[in-house]
């Protein structure tokens, strides 16, 4: 009996010492950063879905019927908006999801499952509508998809599993993940909205992070098949889910944004309670830089809260969407070299 109890102690005593650990090892590695705001000569409406392209910046923007906004971050110039709202050949249902894979960029429909793959190349050739070079239907309607060599990897409210592939032309290869924590238990909607979160991807591999507990995951994809090769959690999320998603006040928001690069994934992560970010979900000011096999890199802390990210890993600069109390919402430069 006694034997029994002091492996406990131990096995109790590992995690305590491993959770310290993990958390003291997130900050001692903060730099603090000081953003400046991109002179956007145009206005905007509430930009999220970042991504970038040599000098374009391109965002999901609802503004005057038209969802997305092209910027030459290098020239401080607008560039065009482009695709309407609506159910026609080349508009779209928001919201929507961005990426930008091979040359081009991905708009994804989470409404509908449909998925338009642009030339970034006409989408800055002024002098005509940018067409899709190619579309795409994903059945099962994911709701997030990010680009892989073989094909994508997508997250929803499926039967079974957390994550699915699917090939080249949008058809289904397998399931893999498991949820944490409860997840497993629980109805498939019930699941999602609970543990759902943010993740980016850089073609061999993905990171996932939940947006309302500490879960983060790290996978491999190779030869059609995803292996996990790390994984944290200590911290369950406090919220229920009853038709809507129901936030404890003392719930720790956590990943609330996530951007691919070739070297990194860039995770913007908040700590902070519910209560403390005034019942805003979508919002931190803290980057936590990770490579692709998970080990942590760093963690910089900006001056300011904000809601959506991209990085330009060749120069070194992040930007961010962010709302400023006199000027409303604006997309912020920050140096991370």
């Amino acid at each position: 009996m006694l034997a029994r109890y002091a492996r406990l102690f131990l096995v109790i005593l590992s995690c305590c010492i491993m959770g310290c650990n993990t958390n003291s090892s997130f900050s001692d590695k903060e730099k603090p950063i000081v953003g400046q705001k991109v002179n956007i000569d145009c206005l905007i409406g509430q930009p999220t879905e970042l991504v970038r392209i040599d000098s374009l910046l391109m965002f999901y923007d609802k503004y005057d019927k038209q969802l997305i906004t092209v910027f030459d971050v290098k020239n401080d110039r607008f560039v065009r908006r482009f695709m309407d709202e609506g159910q026609g050949p080349e508009e779209a249902i928001p919201p929507l999801k961005l990426f930008i894979d091979n040359g081009q960029l991905g708009v994804f429909q989470m409404q509908t499952g449909a998925l338009s793959l642009y030339d970034v190349k006409d989408i800055v050739n002024i002098g005509q509508t940018p067409i899709a070079e190619k579309k795409l239907v994903f059945k099962d309607r994911p709701a997030n998809i990010k680009p892989t060599q073989s094909g994508f990897v997508g997250i929803g409210m499926f039967d079974d599993g957390r994550y699915r592939l699917y090939d080249k032309n949008a058809e289904y290869i397998g399931v893999f993940g498991t949820y944490p924590f409860k997840g497993e238990e629980m109805d498939p909607t019930m699941r999602f909205f609970i543990y759902q979160g943010n993740f980016c991807s850089n073609g061999n591999h993905f990171t996932f992070g939940c947006s309302y507990c500490d879960n983060i995951e790290f996978y491999q994809i190779e030869n059609n098949k995803a292996l996990l090769v790390h994984k944290q959690e200590t911290m369950d999320a406090k919220v229920q889910f009853s038709q809507k998603l129901q936030i404890e006040d003392d719930c720790v928001m956590n990943y609330k944004s996530a951007y691919g690069g070739d070297n990194y994934c860039y995770m913007l992560y908040s700590g902070k309670t519910y209560a403390e970010q005034n019942r805003r979900s979508v919002r931190g000011n803290k980057i936590r830089i990770f490579d692709w096999q998970g080990k942590y890199i760093q963690t910089f802390t900006t001056d300011k809260d904000i809601f959506s990210i991209c990085v330009d890993e060749p120069d070194g600069i992040l930007y961010a969407a962010a709302y400023d109390n006199n000027a409303g919402f604006v997309i912020e430069r920050f140096n991370i070299n």
